[in-house]
């Protein structure tokens, strides 16, 4: 058994890895900015910025162009990099991500360029913890949503018809209760509830495709997600039913018209953190005028 547990963390280890090399290969392609974040007792300089120029499988070499002289008391500093890179399969989407790491050593270059080599970070994780953060939905944000049981890799959708379709059951007692980047609550009428999907429980898998609109009547991003129901909550007293959803997996359709999917990374949705990142947002500022 301890041998089995050695060989999961390995490969744990491996794909982490893998993902860490992959997303450096992004920043660098991208030439996306670095912001350097240091604890206090290292520097007093504020909105530090650096360029990733080279990589291996051990450092991460940085250009600080912020900086026009370093000494070796850097070294051994911790650091926060922050950076912004495009989806590498949907170009229009953009995931704000960050990593930590400890700098290995500092070089002057004949350019006078200052040269930060970092250790190669163990992982990268999404830069706003926006997977935590639940948002009421106003229903013209997400003008599409659709339901299945899990729908494999390789389905044509045009032959799988929806058990739910918000175009239509929205009138029958549909609605979206809540977004967060790695999940959703919809609220079904109770009768609905009994019609579409009776006795349900948790663990099950289900499948997605939705639109989500920073602004009611603005254009739509599109999203398919493979789902796990983590709660199911019945309400007597308004007669209807809560579920609560985990997204697992991301997808999209090829040019054949069929639906693939693929793991999460960062263990979020990729380009759905900024949208409820935007309707939590607007929903601070509503509050503070009705305050007001």
């Amino acid at each position: 058994m301890s041998a089995l547990w050695a060989k999961g963390e390995n490969d744990d280890a491996a794909r982490r890895r893998t993902l860490v090399l992959d997303m450096l290969e992004d920043i660098r392609d991208q030439r996306a900015k670095l912001k350097l974040e240091f604890a206090e007792d290292v520097t007093s300089i504020k909105n530090i910025t650096a360029s990733l120029i080279d990589y291996d499988a051990a450092t991460v070499t940085l250009e600080v162009s912020a900086l026009k002289g370093a000494s070796g008391t850097w070294i051994g500093a911790g650091v926060s990099c922050f950076f912004r890179i495009h989806d590498r399969e949907v170009r229009s989407r953009e995931q704000y991500l960050t990593f930590a790491s400890r700098i290995n050593a500092v070089q002057q270059r004949p350019s006078g360029m200052v040269h930060f080599v970092l250790e190669l970070p163990e992982a990268i994780k999404s830069a706003q913890m926006r997977r935590s953060v639940r948002v009421k939905v106003d229903q013209r944000k997400v003008p599409a949503l659709l339901l299945w049981r899990e729908l494999p890799s390789g389905v044509i959708i045009a032959d799988t018809p929806p058990l739910l379709n918000s175009e239509t059951d929205t009138k029958r007692g549909l609605k979206v209760d809540n977004f967060s980047a790695n999940g959703l609550r919809l609220l079904l009428d109770n009768a609905l509830m009994r019609e579409v999907l009776p006795d349900q429980d948790k663990g099950e898998h289900f499948s997605f495709y939705f639109k989500a609109a920073v602004e009611p009547g603005t254009p739509a991003s599109s999203f398919w997600v493979n789902s796990v129901l983590r709660n199911v909550f019945r309400d007597p007293q308004k007669s209807e039913t809560a579920l609560g959803f985990e997204f697992i997996s991301e997808g999209q359709v090829d040019e054949s018209r069929r639906l693939v999917w693929r793991p999460l990374r960062f263990d979020e949705v990729g380009g759905l953190g900024k949208f409820v990142f935007k309707w939590n947002l607007d929903l601070y500022r509503e509050k503070g005028l009705g305050q007001g």
